[in-house]
């Protein structure tokens, strides 16, 4: 299997660096985004394999991120990994309506992070 390009985004740079941490195994290049709007700046710059999203970015969050992603034809079927502090239903709700596939709740088993990456990629 060649390495894919995933791209985390999170406003928070030891999140960030913890989930690099928990899927650098996976061999696959990784890429980082601070924000919504640098989340959709390097998807329309580059090819994207993956996206692991924070729900509550700074400015643009998670789930508006998805949906300006979605809205993309290029971009509708790219798979994206929820991850949030927050696991009720409401936001279960609005990830499955913007087409997530799959919502991860902090914290995270950073061996159940990678073991879902690889699945998500090797499908």
């Amino acid at each position: 299997m060649s390495a894919k390009t995933i791209l985390i985004t999170d406003d928070e740079p030891h999140m960030r660096r913890l989930l690099e941490f928990s899927i650098r195994r996976t061999g696959h290049k990784i890429i980082q985004a601070e924000s919504g709007e640098a989340a959709l700046a390097l998807i329309d710059s580059q090819p994207i394999d993956l996206l692991l999203i924070d729900f509550g970015l700074t400015g643009i969050t998670g789930l508006d991120t998805i949906r300006a992603i979605r809205q993309k034809t290029a971009s509708e079927e790219l798979p994206v990994v929820l991850i949030t502090a927050r696991g009720d239903t409401g936001i279960r709700t609005e990830a499955e309506a913007s087409n997530v596939t799959a919502f991860i709740t902090k914290p995270f088993s950073p061996i159940e992070l990678s073991s879902l990456v690889q699945k998500i990629l090797s499908s």
